[in-house]
């Protein structure tokens, strides 16, 4: 009797050279759409399931500007999605919907890598009911945030309201605001980028300001600036007028203010050892689909945040 192969994803990536010199499995876990974890990563090195330029490679390796890297992911046979005690807050729960508060570096849906430990495993433990309409890996699951990206999420309870959610989110009639710490400063205390977005031709990791790319719109007021010792770093107040991939961290380094700590679109990323990208979607307005009440709600900024404002408050102080 043969033997039945395990079906397998193939992804493929092109080092960039602001990634060079990095390990392969930080590069990897960073790069990929999907929120893969490191120790899987490490697996697939080890299984030689990962290639470079076609050659098995070290869990430690570096790699190198234009290194040709290929990834075999294997797809699962079955996928049970297991209620679990993840932390988050609920900020509002009714009937319809419900507002989270998402923690930097949870995982919104499973996939590989994170089949356990993600927002939607802690959301069938604590809502009694979620929308089916994203399918098995996302119920209830109406946008996402990134990995790193801390925030509030707007999550549908049924069907109905994920699919009145999803055309306010279409016609653009949700208002997202968020709060970004970048390198450097604007040229302006405000101003609006207008920069279609679409895949970066080589890089597909990667999205970039493209002519041929979907219109993007983002709105930043400078809010604060610090200049210290180790440079000049600003917070800004940030406004999705659009919702594509990585838009407001495409936007930000394509003026040349990188948010601090994003391991794809800053070369500068690991310098300043904070645990997660300083990006928080900070509040969100939308119309109840049923009551068709105009809600509005905010969150705190995350710890991780907090505490790098408050060193570069010292460092402010300290000059003085």
């Amino acid at each position: 009797m043969m033997s039945q192969k395990k079906a397998m994803r193939i992804i493929e990536l092109m080092v960039p050279e602001e990634a060079e010199g990095d390990r392969i499995d930080r590069f990897c876990a960073n790069a990929l759409e999907q929120d893969f974890s490191r120790n899987l990563i490490q697996k697939l090195i080890k299984s030689a399931a990962i290639l470079v330029n076609d050659k098995p490679i070290k869990q430690n390796y570096r790699i190198k500007k234009d290194d040709r890297i290929v990834l075999h992911i294997p797809e699962p046979e079955t996928l049970d999605i297991i209620p679990e005690d993840v932390p988050f807050e609920i900020v509002y729960e009714d009937d319809d919907v419900a507002v989270v508060n998402k923690p930097a570096g949870l995982v919104v849906h499973p996939g590989p890598g994170n089949w356990r430990g993600t927002l939607v495993n802690g959301l069938l433990l604590r809502l009694k009911n979620l929308s089916s309409i994203g399918g098995i890996q996302r119920p209830g699951i109406v946008h996402r945030l990134d990995k790193d990206t801390a925030g509030i999420m707007i999550v549908a309870k049924n069907d109905r309201s994920h699919q009145i959610l999803s055309e306010q989110f279409s016609s653009r009639n949700i208002e997202k605001q968020y709060e970004a710490i970048v390198i450097g400063k604007p040229l302006h205390a405000q101003g609006i980028i207008d920069k279609p977005i679409g895949r970066h031709p080589v890089y597909r990791h990667k999205m970039t300001v493209l002519e041929t790319g979907k219109d993007a719109v983002t709105e930043y007021i400078i809010k604060k600036i610090w200049n210290t010792p180790e440079g000049i770093f600003s917070l800004l107040d940030v406004r999705l007028h659009t919702g594509r991939t990585h838009q407001i961290r495409v936007h930000l380094a394509s003026i040349g203010t990188p948010i601090v700590a994003d391991p794809i679109y800053s070369k500068k990323h690991e310098r300043f050892k904070v645990p997660y990208l300083m990006l928080v979607s900070r509040k969100i307005s939308f119309v109840h689909p049923t009551t068709r009440e105009c809600m509005s709600f905010e969150v705190s900024r995350p710890s991780h945040i907090v505490t790098f404002m408050e060193k570069l408050d010292r460092r402010l102080r300290n000059q003085k």
